[in-house]
């Protein structure tokens, strides 16, 4: 038999079927919702972010600062600012004068006219603070205590006397004495000129009545 030199067809290629129409159209819609599905998460995200940094409080503001007291803040009443300053300044002079009556009550020359001068001003000062209150203000002790003041009896003042020798303190005590009631006679007085309260021009009248008394009183030491 005769063999045949016809060499024999390449076998056929396997060929990648074509996907249907439907399964493409299947994966697409899938993919696309998954987009869709990604991108609301992420709109999610960012609105809930702008909640929360829009809801956080806002950082309070820091107290402001104290401011100090006016003059009004001890004013509620009659007092006008001159029956004020006399009230405030009046009580710190009186006040300031208590430990130089102490100081001298013991000595021969002075101690007829310091027990009276002590009672006098400690009567003055429960008349000072009946205006003050009456009127509407508020005392504050601190507003010229130990200020070098005319009629301020400072503790130089109060040392120089103290430690004088014997001889001497009495005419030391006078001075200071002198210089106190010179200054609160003329206080006095500007407070009849300028006042308006008439518990607080009724309590100056009768400070300058003493006080010019006391002055004419003082012994020549």
């Amino acid at each position: 038999m005769a063999l045949s030199t016809q060499e024999p067809p390449p076998p056929a290629e396997e060929t990648t079927p074509e996907p249907e129409p439907e399964v493409v159209a299947e994966e697409v819609a899938r993919r696309d919702l998954w987009r869709r599905a990604l991108a609301v998460v992420v709109v999610l995200v960012a609105a809930f972010a702008v909640v929360v940094l829009w809801a956080r409080p806002a950082h309070e503001p820091g107290a402001p600062p104290l401011q100090p007291p006016s003059d009004e803040a001890y004013i509620s009443g009659s007092l006008n600012p001159t029956d004020l300053a006399f009230l405030q300044l009046m009580i710190s002079l009186d006040n300031s004068a208590l430990p130089l009556f102490d100081l001298i009550k013991d000595e021969p020359k002075l101690q007829a006219m310091a027990g009276p001068a002590a009672a006098g001003h400690r009567d003055e000062l429960v008349a000072l603070r009946a205006a003050l209150a009456a009127g509407g203000g508020i005392e504050n002790p601190t507003e010229h205590a130990g200020h070098d003041l005319p009629g301020m009896v400072l503790d130089d003042d109060l040392a120089a006397v103290r430690d004088a020798p014997a001889d001497q303190r009495p005419a030391r005590a006078v001075a200071v004495l002198r210089e106190h009631l010179t200054g609160t006679t003329r206080l006095a007085t500007s407070e009849g000129t300028a006042g308006s309260d008439p518990a607080t021009k009724a309590a100056a009248a009768r400070v300058l009545d003493a006080h010019n008394k006391l002055l004419a009183a003082l012994p020549t030491v």
